[in-house]
């Protein structure tokens, strides 16, 4: 566990992603948890007006690393997808941290997808101009929570991201509401044209699952298919 000097333990359980279509896991998310309780919200807000946003959004990737590898579960390959914050990505220390992580875990890279939060105030044109060195590396972006934050929309044009995780507004009431079957549905033919994958975030009813895998959705998450965990050495969540 990593202890701040504030002495906040961390570690971090792991969702699993599926393909709904296939039946098959494709990954997990890493999730900071903290042994206080202390909402992870909370402790990034906390973070950011000490001015520490960075320090510990690093250390919670490299502990969510350490993990996953420790897990056994990257001889799988397995993906594994990590929240990041904006300002974390176009810190100039990133780049080279990202560099050693992988070094330092035996990682493949093409494991490793950095789920970009809308959690701050987004300077979209410097964390672009940070990306294309990140992908040289052969990681993935996504967009976290689509369709949550004002600046969804910009963040999908402007980054071009890999995957996009539909925030779970629109899986609630799915089966009554024929507006957001049409929004996903476009959304999949999106994805489709620029070469991304749309990932459902939310699921948590078996009526809901049917009616995305009937519109096509190939990629889900939610408490359905599994809740945050822990990882056994094996790979699997206990």
């Amino acid at each position: 566990m990593i202890e701040s000097e504030q002495g906040l333990e961390m570690y971090h359980l792991f969702q699993p992603i599926y393909d709904v279509q296939k039946w098959h896991l494709v990954g997990y998310e890493g999730l900071l948890r903290t042994m206080q309780r202390i909402n992870p919200e909370e402790s990034f807000r906390i973070a950011k007006k000490e001015k520490r946003l960075y320090e510990l959004d690093s250390r919670s990737i490299h502990k969510a690393f350490a993990t996953y590898q420790l897990a056994d579960d990257s001889k799988g390959r397995k993906k594994l997808f990590l929240n990041v914050f904006p300002s974390t990505i176009i810190n100039p220390n990133f780049l080279p941290f990202i560099r050693s992580i992988i070094q330092e875990n035996r990682f493949m890279s093409q494991q490793i997808i950095l789920e970009i939060v809308e959690s701050e105030q987004i300077n979209l044109e410097k964390v672009k101009m940070a990306l294309p060195e990140l992908k040289k590396l052969g990681l993935k972006i996504a967009v976290d929570d689509f369709g949550k934050g004002s600046t969804s929309i910009r963040m999908l044009l402007e980054l071009q991201p890999d995957f996009l995780k539909l925030d779970r507004y629109f899986v609630t009431d799915l089966f009554s509401n024929e507006q957001k079957k049409d929004v996903i549905f476009s959304l999949l033919n999106f994805c489709e044209k620029y070469n991304s994958d749309l990932i459902v975030e939310g699921v948590e009813d078996e009526i809901s699952l049917a009616i995305l895998k009937s519109l096509g959705v190939k990629y889900a998450q939610g408490y359905l298919l599994g809740k945050p965990s822990l990882l056994s050495r094996t790979g699997v969540c206990l």
